[in-house]
């Protein structure tokens, strides 16, 4: 089978280097062929992650970089895909999830879409990262949606105003991501057909990003993002 007929889902990798083979083969269990593309931004890991490459059970590939850039790095990585593929399914290293994950992901993907399983709408007047509601139904309209467990038209990565994100908020792609797609681009935001669970070993970023991601939600929200306003409450009740 031809690369450009397997799906590509793209993760990075920095404190979970132990947790690379098990992913691999959770992706070697789909019922959809997928290849993974891997980001390492812990240097220090460089040729434990090319051994795990070189032993996986399908097409995978990896990225080194000298220092850890953030999850912001993935963005790159979907770029170079984009030429060659419709849609770009994003994983964290922290994820399980079963056998259909693939083809349940491209079975959510639309055009002009970003649909997420970690998917999300604020509340009237939020102002805090945490003043939001899951949106548990599939397919159902969402003001934010995290990266892990995502699938995304790859087009949004060929536009380079998509990059010019500000370096200190490259930890918290997601919000910048969802922010251009929904705000900039006029792009839909949903809930995924996709279910995934957390292998929680308390490297979770979000223990810690959770003021950064308020101050980028203030700082968004300063550029015209309309979440938690009654024009995101009329937009989600008419899509």
């Amino acid at each position: 089978m031809t690369q450009q007929h397997r799906v590509p889902v793209v993760m990075c990798t920095w404190n979970r280097v132990s947790r690379l083979p098990h992913t691999l083969e959770l992706l070697a269990e789909q019922d959809a062929p997928a290849s993974l593309f891997v980001w390492n931004n812990n240097r220090r890991e460089r040729e434990r992650v090319d051994d795990v490459i070189a032993a996986s059970p399908i097409p995978a590939h990896v990225v080194h970089c000298r220092r850890n850039i953030g999850s912001f790095a993935r963005f790159y990585v979907a770029r170079s895909l984009a030429e060659a593929h419709d849609a770009v399914v994003f994983i964290d290293d922290d994820l399980e999830f079963g056998p259909s994950m693939v083809s349940d992901q491209i079975a959510s993907f639309g055009p002009k879409t970003l649909t997420g399983w970690w998917a999300f709408r604020y509340r009237p007047g939020a102002r805090t990262y945490g003043e939001r509601d899951r949106v548990e139904t599939p397919l159902e309209p969402a003001d934010y949606v995290g990266v892990g467990g995502l699938v995304a038209d790859a087009r949004i990565f060929t536009e380079p105003r998509l990059f010019e994100c500000p370096r200190r908020y490259w930890f918290v792609d997601d919000m910048w991501l969802s922010y251009y797609a929904g705000h900039v681009r006029g792009w839909q935001l949903r809930r995924s057909r996709a279910e995934y669970q957390f292998a929680s070993d308390y490297h979770d970023l979000d223990l810690t990003l959770g003021p950064t991601k308020t101050r980028m939600l203030r700082y968004l929200k300063r550029r015209g993002w309309a979440v938690g306003s009654s024009e995101a409450a009329a937009y989600g009740a008419s899509t």
